[in-house]
């Protein structure tokens, strides 16, 4: 029974944590989040900036959506009804939509996304949650514009600003939430730095406190640690040893992950971390957001963890993917 418990927790955790950065499924129908043709029919485009079918460049993309299908929140957040056309008479049947201001990871970002016509009008809602249905987002237009794929147009606002969405949205990147209660990555320093007490590797030195416990006051526990990547774990890494060729000390410890599926040729270690003793020993497959470690707890453990992320052997910046800034894979051959 405890450990049915505990393999339920497990996989609740695993959602939570892998969708740092990385928008679930807006529309029924388009699992990948792919965006309408550029160019569509009457030479239009559906990408960021792009050019619609009015001449005008906006700061949104299109997503594929056919009328009538089920449409889901990206994020968690607050939601809203509001109006894209602003009350204009002759975009009437298309003159609805939603408003979801971030909460949590997203706390920062405003989602616009229309025509949608809503289920409810109000309250909290999760990523994944149903929203309402896609409406038919070009009924008044003339004849010429109503030959573009049926889609959702989405503005995404970060910090008063708009941004481009598509890779949040699509071939999403990020490595999602790497320490339990730390739900942004945010770092200690500055990003992608040497570090000392781990060799000198250059990598991220994440904040990992340990966790109050709620049933118990005063008590605290190590906080799980999550991978980074989809891989293969490979078990204990060492930073260190003696003259004799020994491993010793507690602090002296780490993961080893070697990235599989979307993360092909990456490597990623997490020191001052343990590998979970109840995980089976060897070389096993593991999915991205799965507890795999605990962090360290050793008199001189820093309330951090450090993350050094390879490809194809080599040590690389990615500081965006791991803060979520950006979710689109860097250039990694300059």
């Amino acid at each position: 029974m405890r450990e049915s418990l505990f393999l339920l927790a497990s996989l609740l955790v695993i959602e939570r944590v892998a969708s740092l950065g990385c928008m679930v499924k807006v529309c029924d129908g388009n699992e990948k989040n792919e965006l309408r043709k550029c160019p569509d029919r009457d030479g239009s485009c559906g990408e960021y900036k792009g050019k619609r079918s009015d001449g005008i460049l906006l700061d949104a993309i299109d997503l594929r959506c056919d009328a009538g299908r089920k449409v889901f929140a990206p994020i968690d957040g607050q939601m809203e009804f509001y109006r894209p056309f602003g009350s204009r008479k002759d975009k009437k049947c298309a003159d609805a939509g939603v408003k979801i201001e971030g909460t949590g990871q997203w706390q920062g970002y405003v989602v616009y996304i229309s025509s949608v016509e809503l289920d409810h009008f109000g309250g909290a809602v999760k990523a994944g949650d149903e929203l309402g249905m896609a409406m038919d987002r070009v009924c008044n237009e003339d004849e010429s514009q109503k030959g573009v794929e049926p889609h959702l147009q989405i503005t995404v606002i970060k910090a008063g600003q708009p941004i481009d969405p598509t890779y949040h949205l699509q071939q999403c990147m990020c490595t999602g939430q790497i320490c339990e209660g730390n739900i942004a990555n945010t770092l200690l320093g500055a990003p992608f730095k040497s570090d000392s007490r781990y060799n000198g590797v250059k990598g991220y030195d994440i904040e990992c406190a340990m966790i109050e416990e709620e049933d118990e006051e005063g008590k605290r526990r190590a906080p799980m640690i999550y991978s980074p990547i989809t891989g293969e774990i490979m078990g204990r890494a060492r930073t260190h040893f003696d003259a004799n060729g020994y491993y010793s000390g507690c602090e002296n410890d780490a993961v080893f992950i070697v990235g599989t599926e979307q993360w092909i040729d990456f490597e990623a270690r997490i020191y001052n971390a343990r590998y979970r003793e109840d995980l089976p020993l060897g070389r096993h497959r593991i999915v991205q957001g799965q507890p795999i470690a605990v962090r360290l707890t050793c008199e001189d453990s820093p309330d951090s963890i450090f993350v050094e992320v390879r490809h194809q052997g080599r040590v690389i910046d990615v500081s965006d993917m791991i803060t979520a800034e950006k979710c689109k894979l860097p250039n990694l051959f300059n």
